[in-house]
Order: C-alpha cells, then sequence, then structure tokens
C-alpha cells in the first residue's frame, strides 16, 4: 500500500488492477466502469486516465476509483501519473455524473431481478466491492432459469470471475431463489 497526499493505493485480489481510496466520495450512486476515453469526456478524470498509455479500466464507486491496466504493464511506472491525473481533475470532479448512455442499465431491477438483487448484495456483492468490481444484473428468462450478468471493475478482467465467482453466484442464487437458476456472463 503506497500513499500519496491523501490517496491511498492498494492492491486488488487482480495483479493487473490497483485501488486509489480517497477522503470523499468520487461517485455518488451506483458504479460506473470506463473503457474508451471518448465515450467519457463529461468525467474529465476518467478520459484522461484511459488515456494514459497502459490503462484500460477505471471504475468508480464511493470513494475508490479501480484502475485495471494493460498486459504488460509495471504499476511502478502508472501509479504516480495516475494520483496526478487524481489531484490535478479532482478539484473540478463532480462525483454525481451522468453514466455515458453505453452504460447506463436499461430498466431498474423489477420482479425476479430485484429479488436476486437483493439475495447477492447480501451475500457476495460485498466481497466482489472489496476487490474493487461490480455485477450487474441484466436479465432473467424464468422459463429457462438463465440469468445474464455483467462484472465491472477488475471483475470485468479477473479469469476468476468467469469460474470460482460465477459458480458462487449460481449456487447462491439456486439455494435462495431458484434451483435451476444458470448464470452467464453477458458477451461484451
Amino acid at each position: 500500500m503506497t500513499t500519496t497526499s491523501n490517496i491511498v493505493v492498494e492492491a486488488t485480489a487482480h495483479p493487473r488492477a490497483r485501488k486509489f481510496i480517497l477522503e470523499s466520495d468520487i461517485r455518488k450512486g451506483e458504479g460506473v466502469a470506463f473503457r474508451d476515453p471518448e465515450a467519457c469526456e463529461h468525467v474529465p478524470m476518467a478520459a484522461a486516465m484511459l488515456r494514459m498509455e497502459g490503462i484500460s479500466e477505471a471504475y468508480f464507486s464511493g470513494n475508490v476509483i479501480t484502475v485495471t491496466s494493460a498486459r504488460g504493464f509495471e504499476w511502478s511506472d502508472l501509479e504516480v501519473g495516475i494520483c496526478e491525473i487524481i489531484e490535478r481533475e479532482l478539484p473540478n470532479h463532480d462525483p454525481v455524473m451522468p453514466k455515458p448512455e453505453t452504460a447506463v442499465r436499461q430498466a431498474p431491477a423489477i420482479g425476479d431481478l430485484a429479488v436476486m438483487d437483493g439475495i447477492l448484495e447480501q451475500t457476495i456483492r460485498p466481497y466482489i466491492r472489496s476487490h474493487g468490481g461490480e455485477l450487474e444484473l441484466l436479465s432473467y428468462d424464468p422459463e429457462t432459469a438463465r440469468l445474464s450478468v455483467n462484472y465491472l471493475g477488475t471483475c470485468g478482467y479477473c479469469p476468476a470471475a468467469t469460474t470460482g465467482t460465477l459458480e458462487i453466484i449460481q449456487n447462491i442464487l439456486r439455494e435462495e431463489f431458484e434451483p435451476r437458476l444458470v448464470v452467464e456472463v453477458a458477451d461484451a
């Protein structure tokens, strides 16, 4: 763990991701992931990070920015630049930033999705968030018992997300919601 100014930098379970923890919220409301600098011009801090060579994603949630590096880049080379961007952009940053249209859920969770969302909020989500990630429920088909999910933050790049974590999510929801449920990661 390193500290620059009031920014605490922590490693995550994923070797290509770091959490940059601030004293105040960087994002109010639901977390949002950014992967394309042009799509996030309305959030200059995220756009600046994504323009850095070696950065593939920035995920803003609460008082944490989880940054994922591209393969082959060393954190010792990236951390200082990211902290400089945060310090430069923070005075003008709005934590109530609108999500880019491409990242907005089509509708709030209702019905079965809301029930499953509540189960996961009480079980696996705290663990996922502690690793700098998030789980988004996209759709559920009650006839086939198939749930489509999307991972954000470090989870989007973690091999365990599509194996162990996915199996845990499926097992929790089979036990507490629907015994024949199948959880699938949506195609990116």
